[in-house]
């Protein structure tokens, strides 16, 4: 954007930016304790310098044929109605931001989104710090979880995961020993002052599948097995997300212990099919969680607070949030975006999607763009990422 106006241009790229910027930056905002001192709807005034800015850089810039036009103005009905009926109109400028990433390198939206993002970050956690905004914390299992100004301190593990991944991007994998170095210090930090075992987890797993990515520049066989296997692996997680929620029975030993083991998650997912009954569009679905300052006064008055009730799942949220129609939509793209890059060699983003996929089984942030950076992969150009180096 500032080298646009250098050169006194509105480019393609810069318009994007723009708008990418101002969402990203508002997004994470609205996910910390700065969102209490936030005007009330204020995302009506993002989307108001958003969307116009998406709009004219997809007019102006874009190049569709009719029939492509036909397709995009197609998907917009389809999201504009699914905000309506969800009451979610932030879907909107979402969805611009990932249709309107054609011609854009994802590799200069991994540099952008990460610059902001560890910059709000280190702006949020040093606010928490010094008593700006509240570190919110909970007393779990003998210890105390902190969300360093993060609205609950699963969010801020996210936020450490999904950054993570972001710089793994950068570095396009090739990771070197103070990077590991980094990243041990990372799970050990999540681990000892937020309690957040399952992205301590994942944080692991990303790591095992770094080294993956490393073997499969040295031709390993097996290494090449698990690549091609992510292509599977939102529907799998999908699957699995869905169908165990679905056919949880406390009175199956199994299935008990596996709903201990996610904190729950499986009893919670039964109860919103038992509340809420897919739609082809969608729906409002209300919860009431222990984030942000009402639900941490919930969780410390637990005498008065109302029933808990909330969906970690991402794939449960889509779908009875935002319908059967998007979800699918969602999930066949990005199966579609993994085949493609694996076809052709590619299989950082591959392997990476695949850490997003099992994160959205244990949390709600596959359609936040404060988290999960790899909805702009989806149509964007990313031809700089197909060699192995």
């Amino acid at each position: 954007m500032i080298k646009s106006m250098a050169n006194r241009a509105i480019t393609s790229t810069g318009l994007y930016l723009s708008a990418l910027s101002l969402f990203y930056i508002y997004a994470f905002f609205a996910t910390s304790m700065f969102n209490d001192m936030l005007p009330a709807r204020f995302e009506l005034v993002v989307l108001a310098i958003v969307l116009p800015l998406l709009l004219t850089k997809m007019v102006a810039f874009d190049h569709y044929e009719v029939g492509q036009w036909i397709i995009v103005f197609t998907g917009l009905v389809i999201v504009v109605w699914t905000a309506r009926t969800s009451g979610r109109y932030i879907l909107i400028a979402i969805y611009l931001l990932i249709i309107s990433t054609r011609h854009i390198s994802f590799e200069t939206i991994a540099n952008t989104i990460l610059l902001l993002g560890l910059t709000t970050f280190a702006l949020i956690f040093m606010s928490s710090i010094i008593n700006l905004i509240p570190n919110l914390r909970y007393w779990h299992a003998g210890t105390y979880r902190n969300s360093f100004g993060i609205q609950y301190p699963t969010d801020f593990a996210a936020h450490v995961l999904y950054l993570l991944l972001t710089y793994v991007v950068v570095k396009k994998g090739r990771f070197y020993w103070y990077d590991w170095l980094l990243s041990i210090i990372l799970v050990w930090f999540v681990w000892t002052y937020c309690n957040a075992r399952l992205d301590t987890i994942l944080i692991i797993v990303l790591l095992f599948l770094l080294l993956v990515y490393k073997m499969i520049s040295y031709e390993f066989k097996m290494a090449y097995i698990i690549a091609w296997l992510s292509v599977g692996s939102m529907l799998l997680g999908a699957v699995l997300s869905l169908g165990l929620s679905y056919y949880y029975n406390y009175n199956v030993k199994w299935l008990r212990e596996l709903n201990v083991l996610l904190s729950g998650r499986l009893r919670l997912g039964r109860e919103a099919f038992n509340r809420y009954t897919p739609q082809l569009f969608g729906q409002i679905v209300r919860v009431n969680g222990l984030g942000g300052s009402t639900g941490l006064k919930h969780f410390l008055d637990k005498l008065f607070t109302p029933e808990y009730f909330f969906i970690d799942s991402s794939y449960l949220t889509m779908l009875l949030t935002f319908g059967v129609i998007l979800s699918i939509a969602l999930l066949v793209r990005y199966t579609w975006f993994i085949w493609r890059e694996v076809s052709q060699q590619e299989y950082l983003l591959p392997l990476l999607i695949a850490v997003v996929a099992i994160s959205c089984i244990v949390d709600q942030h596959l359609l936040d763009i404060s988290y999960n950076i790899f909805l702009l992969a989806l149509f964007a150009n990313t031809k700089s990422f197909r060699k192995i180096s």
